[in-house]
């Protein structure tokens, strides 16, 4: 048995003029519908373009300097996609103007294109504070992030200075297949 959508009323379909759709009106709606949805597409090629991102919903940053960050920054700086905590938003490529409260160490990875400006990172148990203009990861893995302004009070000697580290490939963050799906 085939199933079909009739789009015009009984009467009509019978010879007479119903309150039903009309063919000639369905035919000027859908162009309509065609044409509204090509320039939606038009005006915003992101959308389009953009592949979907996930964001990571067990690790959240808070920037507040008064919560443990350190996993989480450290997740975001390997280029894993996450929320701020108090508002759900996702947190982007750049964070600015955010304190964090820290209790190892935070490795920036080259290539994550990740950037933090006017931050402050703190580590109350060892007295340590790093605050700074910028820190950029950049897009090349293969070079080491750019500091600037960057300033470290209570640190230890050879702190806040590129390193060779073993190989660790920063996260695609476009590969739809990080999303979870249930």
């Amino acid at each position: 048995m085939h199933r079909r959508l009739n789009l015009a009323s009984p009467s009509e379909s019978c010879g007479g003029m119903g309150p039903g759709l009309r063919r000639d009106l369905v035919r000027e709606t859908s162009g309509l519908v065609a044409l509204l949805c090509a320039i939606f597409l038009a005006l915003s090629p992101a959308l389009a373009a953009e592949p979907p991102r996930c964001v990571r919903g067990d690790l959240v940053l808070w920037g507040d300097g008064r919560h443990d960050d350190t996993v989480a920054l450290n997740a975001w700086l390997r280029g894993e996609d996450l929320a701020w905590a108090e508002t759900g938003e996702p947190v982007g490529e750049a964070i600015a103007g955010h304190v964090f409260r820290l209790s190892s160490a935070i490795y920036v990875l080259g290539g994550t294109g990740r950037r933090l400006d006017s931050f402050r990172l703190i580590w109350p148990e060892r007295g340590e504070t790093v605050s700074g203009s910028s820190v950029l990861a950049g897009e090349d893995p293969d070079q080491p992030p750019v500091l600037s302004g960057v300033e470290i009070a209570g640190g230890d000697a050879g702190e806040g200075v590129p390193i060779e580290t073993p190989e660790i490939a920063p996260r695609d963050r476009r590969d739809p297949a990080r999303c979870a799906v249930s």
